[in-house]
């Protein structure tokens, strides 16, 4: 087995069907390796409520707070729109296509996702599979449309809830730090997030008890793009997570049980 430590990005992955990385994530979680993850990329995923601090927050897997709180209610606000929305629509105007991009659109991921290849790339398969299987070859009326929508967001809103259970069980915490590393933040400096300079310092940590040496993010500006300092200031390999989990099976590592 392998072990790898996730910043927030994955578990963002494997929770939402419609996100980036939801593909990849999947099989990451579908391996057997030992997968950790820390508080602060707990908080960030669903603690953080505008206004807690990491130091003085309950941080815990239960909580619909954080960026998985803002994803839900995203979704919840398009599925009221998306019913409103597609009365207005002839049933010869309707058809797989225009639900996905309605959906793109209600959610918001046109704003949030640039170059907008990638979401048709990345996100609308998903999407389409989907609804595709809802309506079963049935005619795209609007009441097929509605109730397909419908299902979708809450199909969404169901499994984001168990895949966040899923990972109370499946992620294990790293280890307290006995000290809060502010050295070791300051020559991080380049990393202009502070909750990717504290995810960084837990993995470390765990670098320093040989533990693991690698870290998955989907974040291709604060921590992949600074891989190299990274790996020199703190021997870590960060791993942006297309790279590796893209096939059904993993390669093996030198992090091994």
């Amino acid at each position: 087995m392998t072990r790898y430590f996730l910043d927030t990005g994955p578990m963002l992955g494997v929770t939402f069907l419609h996100d980036l990385w939801r593909d990849e994530s999947e099989q990451l979680f579908d391996t057997d390796n030992t997968l950790y993850t820390c508080d602060a990329a707990i908080y960030e995923y669903c603690n953080y409520d505008g206004s807690n601090d990491l130091d003085t927050a309950d941080i815990d897997l239960e909580s619909e707070e954080g960026r998985f709180g803002q994803i839900l209610s995203k979704v919840r606000l398009a599925q009221r729109s998306l019913d409103i929305k597609l009365q207005s629509y002839e049933d010869d105007e309707l058809d797989l296509e225009t639900l996905t991009d309605e959906f793109i659109e209600e959610t918001g991921l046109e704003d949030e996702i640039k170059p907008e290849e990638l979401i048709d790339k990345r996100i609308k398969p998903n999407v389409s599979e989907y609804l595709v299987k809802k309506i079963d070859g049935r005619e795209v009326t609007k009441e097929v449309a509605r109730e397909a929508m419908d299902d979708l967001c809450d199909e969404i809103e169901t499994e984001a809830r168990n895949m966040q259970a899923m990972l109370a069980r499946r992620v294990k915490r790293a280890p307290e730090r006995e000290d809060n590393w502010a050295d070791t933040k300051k020559r991080l400096r380049f990393v202009d997030d502070r909750i990717d300079k504290v995810i960084l310092c837990d993995a470390a940590n765990m670098r320093e008890m040989d533990l693991l040496s690698r870290v998955v993010t989907t974040d291709s500006n604060h921590m992949y793009s600074n891989r190299d300092r990274i790996d020199a200031i703190l021997g870590l390999t960060i791993v942006f997570i297309k790279d590796e989990f893209s096939e059904a099976r993993l390669p093996s590592s030198p992090d091994t049980e």
